[in-house]
């Protein structure tokens, strides 16, 4: 079919360029007062709310499993034959669902699990170290990947069965608030907040991201790290989205996609060769049992006796970061899912989600423990007087061949982060457009200018400075949507209900 191109939607547009506009200058104006604003803001919302978002996750695995065995199991989405093979639907989704980002975590938060440990454990102490994969483990593992199987489940129903527009949340909440409500100020309040929170969850994203490249040259290049060479990465990194785009989806940024997805697989078997690989199988075999033996503590871990802080900090943020992302990568995930049934989309999602990311966290997560136990890098002391970014490339840097190892991560952030802008602005675009569809084309100057204005936002929370303002940034887009993703839900059980979908 041919490509139709559509114009801006203004009433989603020109609120949401409006508010981060001035959210963003408020920032740059005081920021001290900033900071501690942001403090205040992520101190009440995990300490009065966090129980919520441990609850979201807890009843959402619940619903998956029925749905697994449930009388939708074998509904089908649409009528066609799947448009990929199995391995290749589930290469897609990882694709789709991981960013530069996950490279700062998934080297990184072992260590931070082992300094600021839960249950009251001491910090460095071998009982700090037991947890510091198996929470990695809990929070990128199958409950997270179950509640995106949920949504992407109910937005598959409304795109392939439907056959609606859903490329933003007012178009699926009709059967739960009425078509005046959804197409009124209700779907438009939504709407907005949904295009705020993800900006500023992709603005985070960029701020994880940005650090690690401006290391990664200061170790190869000597160039010092400053505020003023973060931002002319992330300008770089925007000329080279509007480079993609210019050569199209298909020429440009499935180039891009396509070289960081050989060389991630390629620098993951790099860290098991020449890194150790004895006990990375035994760490992780460990971590998975300690995971289980917790695990009920881990899903409803509030600590309001200690207040140690350590679920509103950790688990409440990846939660909030799930929530955020989950009609963005949920309405991804149902496109590439036509022909195939509710059941083994719920299965197939979580099954090949967890391998992957299970993955990718055991390989860098257990080479960060590993540096630590042998005493590789002084991680703690160059965390405490050169930050985490720099850390993060010191656990890189202990592996033999050093230069090569450091090159190959350089790289690979670098292209990552191309393929997180351009799908950012890609999907922020079709999202404040009119009447977007799978076969429409948002304008040029559309993708280009949100990519300029996520840069913009990433930049001003690597001023602030830490992780709090990062954190804060999730949680903080992650309370409306919350209230959205739910009523989502709603609308699919009602719909496919009153339809005799089940």
């Amino acid at each position: 079919m041919e490509t139709k191109k559509v114009g801006i939607e203004p009433k989603i547009f020109f609120p949401s360029l409006i508010v981060v506009v001035i959210l963003g200058y408020l920032v740059v104006q005081d920021l001290e007062a900033a900071n501690a604003t942001i403090s205040k803001v992520f101190s009440y919302i995990t300490n009065s709310w966090g129980w919520a978002f441990e609850w979201y996750m807890v009843v959402f695995g619940i619903i998956w499993a029925w749905l697994v065995f449930g009388p939708m199991k074998n509904n089908t989405l649409g009528d066609e034959k799947p448009e990929f093979s199995t391995f290749s639907w589930i290469f897609l989704m990882f694709a789709s669902c991981t960013s530069a980002a996950v490279l700062y975590w998934g080297t990184i938060e072992a260590y931070y699990y082992i300094a600021y440990p839960p249950f009251a454990n001491e910090a460095f102490s071998p009982a700090a170290k037991e947890f510091g994969l198996a929470y990695s483990l809990f929070h990128w593992g199958p409950l997270p990947w179950a509640g995106y199987a949920v949504l992407t489940v109910a937005f598959g129903y409304f795109i392939w069965v439907k056959k609606i527009n859903v490329m933003r949340p007012s178009g699926c909440i009709e059967p739960s608030v009425g078509k005046k409500l959804a197409n009124g100020w209700l779907g438009t309040i939504i709407d907005n907040f949904y295009i705020v929170a993800l900006i500023l969850a992709m603005g985070t994203s960029l701020g994880l991201a940005t650090p690690l490249v401006t290391e990664c040259m200061e170790w190869l290049f000597g160039i010092e790290r400053t505020l003023q060479l973060d931002t002319m990465i992330i300008s770089a990194w925007v000329v080279f989205n509007a480079i993609c785009v210019a050569f199209g989806l298909n020429k440009g940024i499935k180039v891009a996609s396509d070289i960081r997805s050989y060389l991630t697989i390629i620098m993951l078997g790099w860290v098991v060769i020449v890194g150790a690989s004895t006990f990375t199988v035994n760490y992780f075999t460990d971590s998975v049992g300690v995971m289980l033996d917790s695990l009920s503590r881990m899903l409803f871990y509030t600590d309001p006796i200690r207040e140690g802080g350590f679920p509103q900090g950790w688990t409440v943020f990846y939660w909030a970061w799930w929530v955020t992302f989950g009609i963005q990568m949920c309405i991804f995930l149902a496109r590439i899912s036509r022909g195939r049934t509710v059941r083994e989309i719920c299965i197939n999602m979580v099954a090949g989600l967890t391998l992957t990311t299970w993955a990718m966290w055991t390989i860098l997560g257990s080479n960060t423990v590993n540096v630590m136990i042998k005493g590789l890098a002084n991680l703690p002391e160059i965390a405490k007087t050169e930050g985490i970014p720099r850390a993060i490339i010191e656990t890189w840097a202990s592996l033999p061949f050093s230069t090569i190892t450091i090159w190959g991560f350089f790289i690979l952030c670098f292209i990552a982060t191309i393929t997180l802008i351009n799908a950012c602005s890609y999907t922020l675009a079709m999202s404040t457009c009119k009447e977007a569809s799978g076969y429409s084309e948002p304008p040029l100057w559309v993708r280009i200018g949100w990519s300029l204005i996520v840069g913009v936002i990433g930049v001003t929370l690597l001023a602030l400075g830490g992780l709090k303002p990062l954190q804060t940034a999730i949680i903080a887009g992650g309370c409306p949507l919350f209230f959205v993703n739910i009523l989502i839900l709603v609308s699919f059980f009602k719909d496919s209900k009153k339809n005799k979908w089940y």
